[in-house]
């Protein structure tokens, strides 16, 4: 290449960088970058300008950390199946009304499974959505015709397959502004590409916000994964490098090359593939010598900086956006104090998420119930069970502390807990709530006495 074609490709590179720079201006006038200074940070950085679907679902299929996080929250909130009741308060001695019990026929294990995955599908990327299949004879881009009728199958879908191909506009209508069909790609059988299906928004439920400016899970994070990548993979890179014993050999300036390659058989050109060669050899033996003569040979060695500081500087700033702590995130156990700390924060993070679910599942049977799959109700409420409720050995401890209390309280000659008190703190009920034995009888004032027999 001449020095004319190399300063034409020198300024085209140049020009290339500067226009790329100009486009990540151009495409968000806001700007992502926090450096005021210095604009093209963010291209410097490697950080994308704009995500879409395909980088976080990239992320969470390449990166562990990425999938640990989706997959720890979404089991965590989903360790137990809810239930929905009618009313706003469960009472453990009402009996299950005829409603609830064909809302348990409908919303079955195997569809809370379900709805699960699209959890985590909507966690990696925007939003998720359940393909109802109702077995209504109607077509795909049809509304479910009126009647009673069956949820056939459920179906999670990515937000990739799941889009919006048309709005409505419609201003007098109460759905204006809303997706007035869905577009589903079916996924590939034997190779053969899926179909493309027109979807009616009455067999389409959504987990997540579609809107163009909804922020997801794993995007206030991304470019802390991004770094992550860098450090590892540059990490790893450094350690092969240094482990292939790349060989450096300095000849005297004595050295004849010709005399050398003459040696060997062959011409000076050829001199640096029996080099390679040998450095082959020796890298691939144990117990291989390499002869020379007026030269020195060195293995070219870089020192590794240790990854850890960058890694845990980054890790921390993921697992504060994320809300998950670090200890919990990368399944670290040291410091049982700690861990079981952060834990109990984790449980709490999880039930409080149940709530925002609760709200989804509301919107789930409200679907079901406007297509005719369940039957109408009055007030209904979604149930969990409690992620942060104690262990048996927890409520146990604070029995165990209570007494002590009162053993030390016996010295003033007043007890400070009862007796029920401390069963129901170790997880017992009341003495007085246990059934009577066969024998006891309660007196007037609903004491227990004791029943004898008369004497003879």
């Amino acid at each position: 290449m001449t020095a004319s074609n190399l300063q034409l490709a020198v300024n085209h590179a140049m020009h290339d960088a500067a226009l790329a720079r100009a486009r990540m201006n151009l495409l968000n006038p806001l700007g992502m970058g926090l450096d005021d200074k210095r604009a093209a940070a963010w291209c410097e950085y490697g950080f994308k300008q704009n995500l879409d679907f395909h980088d976080f679902y990239k992320l969470y299929r390449r990166n562990g950390l990425a999938s640990g996080a989706v997959e720890k929250l979404a089991g965590s909130c989903w360790k137990t199946d809810p239930w929905v009741i009618e009313g706003d308060k469960e009472d453990e001695s009402r009996k299950e009304t005829a409603w609830e019990k064909k809302v348990t026929q409908v919303l079955t294990a195997r569809l809370w499974r379900r709805f699960r995955e699209a959890d985590a599908r909507r966690l990696v990327g925007r939003y998720s959505g359940l393909v109802l299949r109702v077995n209504d004879s109607g077509k795909w881009h049809e509304p479910v015709k009126g009647g009673s009728k069956a949820l056939v199958d459920v179906v999670p879908v990515w937000a990739a397959t799941l889009r919006v191909s048309e709005w409505n506009t419609d201003l007098s209508s109460e759905n204006y502004g809303k997706p007035k069909f869905w577009s589903y790609v079916e996924q590939s059988t034997n190779g053969q590409p899926g179909r493309n299906i027109k979807i009616h928004p009455d067999r389409v439920f959504i987990l997540g916000d579609y809107a163009g400016d909804a922020i997801g899970f794993l995007e206030p994070v991304y470019n802390n994964f991004v770094s992550l990548e860098k450090v590892e993979g540059g990490s790893g890179e450094s350690f092969l490098k240094n482990a292939a014993r790349q060989l450096n050999i300095n000849f005297d300036k004595e050295i004849n090359f010709d005399s050398l390659a003459s040696m060997y058989g062959v011409s000076v050109d050829q001199l640096q593939e029996r080099f390679n060669e040998a450095a082959k050899e020796v890298n691939r033996g144990n117990d291989v010598l390499l002869t020379t003569q007026g030269a020195a040979v060195t293995p070219l060695v870089s020192a590794v900086p240790d990854p850890g500081p960058t890694y845990n500087i980054n890790l921390q700033t993921i697992s504060a956006g994320l809300d998950i702590p670090s200890r919990v995130l990368v399944g670290n156990q040291q410091g049982e104090r700690a861990s079981t700390e952060d834990l109990k924060f984790f449980y709490a993070r999880c039930q409080s998420r149940r709530m925002d679910l609760s709200f989804e599942i509301e919107d789930l049977v409200d679907h079901l119930v406007r297509i005719g799959v369940l039957d109408a109700t009055g007030e209904k409420t979604v149930m969990w069970d409690d992620l942060t409720e104690q262990t048996f050995a927890e409520r146990l401890d604070n029995a165990a502390k209570m007494s002590t209390i009162n053993q030390t309280a016996l010295a003033t000659g007043e007890e400070v807990f009862g007796n029920d008190e401390i069963r129901v703190a170790g997880g017992f009920d009341p003495k007085d709530s246990e059934p009577l034995e066969e024998g006891d009888d309660e007196d007037e004032d609903g004491d227990e006495t004791e029943t004898r027999d008369p004497a003879p």
